[in-house]
């Protein structure tokens, strides 16, 4: 396929109440993404992650338009994968040499869905169906997104609509995240699980004092507990198998390196996202050696409508066939697509459309 043209796109909307994390405040919503457009006038769509820094949005346009779309427009592209690989080798050099691999990842991510999306809506496939032979049908999705105050309303919503597991935010200190933590189980009454994310926002000895207690709760996993510079210690997390640990989202899988490391890291639970630090096709490769550990791969996302549509699409050809959720109101993730993302029995159902198989509107294409 030949791409003709490339266009970024970057939307912003207000949110009447703050996500809140332990290393960060969203005030608002951003959604980056970028549009292909091949010779026939296939359109394929692939979203950056730009939740944080309040900067990253702008920061990525501008790599969009002053290297990625002159790089992209009139390629010829036989195969998604080795295209990629060949781009980010030329853009790594000078990456290393800035110190911007991570954001340079972040920008690969959304340029290779893209492809993918073109790439499945030529061959007039749903984008699970090119990847897999037989994937599933609907995805189960877990809850997310959930910090104090909680919005009892939004996890009553999404009871009713099947959901069975809801991750809480922690990391606000000890007295803050129990109440919380007892008051999520205390509504749940039983109809759901809880598993929690503390966004690196602990130290090791504050983990390890954590562990019994969420065993007590029968959280399902614990999220990135640990400060960056002390995650070595995740091992010691992992290894005393008392709350499943789940890990990954944050973990660079360059294009041009060994991606074996998935496989090996110390989680339960490993969760690349395809939009921010994990090519879409360098994961794939990696699929049946996690699968062979024992291990669920449950891809991260938080964020607008293009990347949750690719996620749900390639979490259909995970064994766990379960995609994260946020339930927090973003119209950048509802009212983006002509159709909307329906959840039955915790379930949301992979569409037949060709490529990622929702619509963008076009307002936001």
């Amino acid at each position: 396929m030949r791409i003709k043209a490339a266009t970024v796109r970057h939307l912003e909307v207000p949110i009447d109440r703050e996500v809140v994390t332990a290393f960060g405040v969203m005030r608002s919503r951003h959604a980056v993404f970028l549009v292909v457009e091949d010779d026939a006038g296939n359109r394929g769509v692939g979203e950056s992650w730009v939740n944080f820094p309040h900067w990253a949005p702008w920061e990525r346009v501008a790599a969009f338009e002053h290297a990625f779309i002159p790089y992209l427009e009139g390629k010829e592209i036989a195969d998604v994968a080795e295209f990629v690989d060949t781009m980010y080798a030329a853009f790594r050099g000078p990456a290393v040499q800035s110190g911007t691999v991570g954001t340079l990842l972040q920008a690969t991510c959304a340029v290779e869905l893209a492809l993918w999306d073109l790439a499945a809506k030529r061959e007039e496939k749903p984008l699970s169906r090119l990847l897999f032979d037989d994937p599933a049908d609907r995805v189960r999705v877990y809850a997310s997104g959930i910090n104090s105050p909680i919005p009892f309303d939004l996890v009553d919503e999404h009871l009713a609509c099947g959901v069975d597991i809801f991750k809480l935010k922690l990391g606000f200190g000890d007295d803050k995240d129990r109440t919380n933590l007892e008051a999520l189980v205390k509504h749940l009454d039983g109809r759901a699980g809880v598993a929690v994310d503390v966004n690196r926002g602990w130290t090791r000895v504050k983990a390890l004092e954590w562990l019994d207690v969420l065993a007590d709760y029968d959280v399902q996993w614990l999220e990135e507990p640990l400060h960056a510079e002390e995650e070595a210690s995740l091992v010691e997390l992992y290894e005393a198998d008392k709350v499943p640990i789940a890990m990954g989202e944050n973990v660079l899988l360059e294009p041009t390196s060994d991606a074996s490391t998935l496989a090996d890291l110390p989680g339960h639970v490993i969760q690349p996202d395809l939009t921010k630090y994990a090519p879409l096709h360098v994961v794939d490769r990696r699929l049946s050696e996690v699968a062979a550990t024992g291990k669920r791969l449950v891809p991260h996302f938080l964020g607008s409508a293009p990347g949750q549509a690719a996620s749900l699409q390639f979490a259909s050809g995970c064994p766990a066939a379960l995609v994260e959720l946020d339930i927090n109101p973003n119209p950048l993730r509802t009212d983006l697509m002509t159709e909307p993302f329906e959840i039955t029995d915790g379930c949301i159902r992979v569409p037949d459309a060709p490529g990622i198989g929702w619509t963008l509107r076009e307002e936001g294409a």
